[in-house]
């Protein structure tokens, strides 16, 4: 009984055969998102867990073709890239308009302190009675001091 346990065990762990081809095919895979669903995957081609990933295949048999042939790794993320569109991209590259996407959280949040800063500042700094619209209470004592005098 616990030799078969020790089996299942064992049975489900991944075995690597040390491959350089598939170690090459999952680092560029890493760096492009799988499109086996109509609106993409979420995963990478390289982590895409799909059971016969067509679109893992077929970019994994070019890839296949490329690291074969020689091609560095940028060659065939630009060859796939120039074939599939830019949003094979698992992440944008920092140029033009993208750059923007890479900046603006950074820039968001700088503007967010400086913003917070003023308005803090802005609530520590006492609020002169004048500027406030309330009038000084010198205008209204002698007022004040009649109706005091007859409650007496």
């Amino acid at each position: 009984l616990a030799l078969g346990f020790w089996g299942q065990t064992l049975s489900g762990q991944v075995v690597s055969t040390g491959d350089k081809m598939e170690a090459r095919l999952y680092t560029i895979g890493e760096r492009m998102k799988c499109q086996c669903t109509a609106g993409g995957c979420s995963y990478t081609v390289g982590s895409c867990n799909m059971l016969h990933c067509h679109f893992r295949e077929e970019v994994h048999q070019q890839m296949r073709a490329d690291i074969s042939a020689g091609a560095s790794d940028d060659a065939i993320l630009e060859k796939l890239k120039n074939k599939y569109g830019a949003l094979i991209l698992a992440s944008p590259p920092a140029q033009g308009f993208n750059l923007l996407g890479w900046l603006m959280p950074f820039i968001a949040l700088v503007v967010g302190l400086i913003v917070i800063r003023y308005v803090l500042a802005r609530w520590r700094r006492p609020v002169p009675a004048a500027a406030a619209g309330v009038p000084p209470i010198e205008k209204y004592r002698d007022q004040m001091e009649k109706e005091l005098a007859d409650l007496e």
